[in-house]
């Protein structure tokens, strides 16, 4: 009986063993996910807001009286 005690414990510790690479795995396409998301959309968002600031403040500063 203890033997196969023994050999159900093994199998247990050895089913673990692929526990921290599928964690891995799943922070990764998340990071990734995020960061594609930024890029496709947050990110000409903010280029455009950008944009937006400088032509204003090129206009402010251009304006013909003090």
């Amino acid at each position: 009986m203890t033997m196969k005690r023994r050999g159900m414990m093994k199998r247990l510790r050895r089913g673990r063993r692929g526990q921290s690479m599928v964690s891995y795995a799943i922070v990764t396409a998340a990071m990734l996910g995020g960061l594609t998301t930024m890029g496709m959309v947050i990110f000409p968002q903010m280029i455009n807001a950008m944009n937006s600031f400088t032509a204003s403040l090129y206009f402010c500063i251009n304006l013909p009286f003090p």
